[in-house]
């Protein structure tokens, strides 16, 4: 079931360039790994991987950040997701390179779903119910893009 409220929730400029702004160097790597000649397919996967996390650990500060912000965001689904997003994020700097991918792959799938979700409970701002989602997709697609050039070499 769609909320209606949700889809028309403008999505504001700013949430515009700073949501889809960083992804556009995992969409970097994933076309760099592809097209370049070695050794900067290597140096590609490896820098979106620490960018990949790093993004994904901003992205639990947000989430955590409206929950202190906000009255009706719920604190367990905060923390909770929090975690989940961070942990994520610090488990794939410390894997080998196609697990960190994979895992980074997954945590943005759960970003999209997840932040979609508490969109539309009052956990996250209303309008990340359309944001994150293709926020969540460019970064998914980028990132498998990645972990299938590692499994090729």
């Amino acid at each position: 079931m769609t909320d209606p409220q949700a889809q028309r929730a403008s999505i504001p400029t700013l949430s515009l360039v700073f949501g889809f702004g960083p992804m556009l160097p995992l969409a970097a790597a994933a076309l760099g790994v592809w097209l370049l000649p070695p050794p900067w397919p290597l140096y590609a996967v490896n820098l979106a991987i620490v960018w990949g996390a790093l993004v994904l650990a901003f992205i639990a500060g947000v989430r955590r950040g409206f929950g202190f912000g906000s009255e009706r965001a719920s604190t367990f689904a905060e923390i909770t997701v929090m975690l989940i997003y961070f942990v994520l994020a610090g488990t794939a700097l410390l894997i080998a390179p196609r697990s960190a991918l994979a895992v980074l792959t997954g945590g943005y799938a759960l970003v999209g779903l997840l932040d979609h979700v508490g969109a539309k409970r009052g956990n996250v701002p209303l309008h990340f119910a359309r944001l994150r989602p293709w926020q969540a997709l460019i970064a998914v697609a980028s990132l498998a893009a990645l972990w299938w050039w590692t499994g090729r070499v």
